[in-house]
Order: structure tokens, then sequence, then C-alpha cells
């Protein structure tokens, strides 16, 4: 009966093996792309606090408008950056990892 079942699971586990190993590939590669857009975005909400607190480059300081775009930069550039999502993909594809060790354990 165990015989039979890992008959059954090994296309289940085959497709997982793949799917792991490509999802690895395009995550290391995306996360370097990700990572100059991450460096990109904090720049400019840095530029967008200069300007909400020094008034620098365009003389006008204190607008709410260019505090809350600042801020939503600062977030967007977290979760592009290496601890935001390649990190979450990786942790999903380790869970994954995870199951297709569990089926191939049966």
């Amino acid at each position: 009966m165990k015989i039979l079942l890992k008959i059954l699971l090994f296309p289940i586990s085959l497709l997982l093996t793949i799917i792991v190993a490509i999802s690895m590939f395009v995550i290391e590669r995306c996360a370097g792309i990700l990572n100059v857009l991450s460096g990109i975005m904090f720049i400019a909400a840095l530029a967008g606090y200069s300007q909400y607190f020094f008034g620098w480059p365009f003389g006008i300081a204190g607008e709410a408008n260019v505090l809350q775009l600042a801020a939503i930069g600062t977030a967007f550039a977290f979760s592009l950056s290496p601890y935001g999502l390649p990190t979450l993909a990786m942790w999903l594809l380790g869970k994954l990892n995870n199951l297709n060790g569990a089926l191939k354990s049966i």
C-alpha cells in the first residue's frame, strides 16, 4: 500500500521540485532588480522629506501631501528591498520545499 502511495505522489513531488527550482532561479534574479528599484525609491523619498522639512529644491516647505508621498515612498522602498518581498517569496518557497520533502518522505 505504501509503494502504491509513493507511485501516486511521485508526479506531484516531481512537479514541486521543478516549480521550486524555477522559482528559486527567478527570485534570485529579480531580487537584484528590486534592490536597484528600492534604492531609487528611497532616494526619491529622501528628496520628498527634504522638500517637506527644508523646502529644498523648490523652496516650498511644509506641504502635507509631500510628506505623505515621502512616507509611502519609504514604505514602498522597504517592500522592494531585500528584507521585503524577496524575503517573503523565499520564505514561501521554503515552505513549499518543506511540503515537497514531506511528500518524498512518505
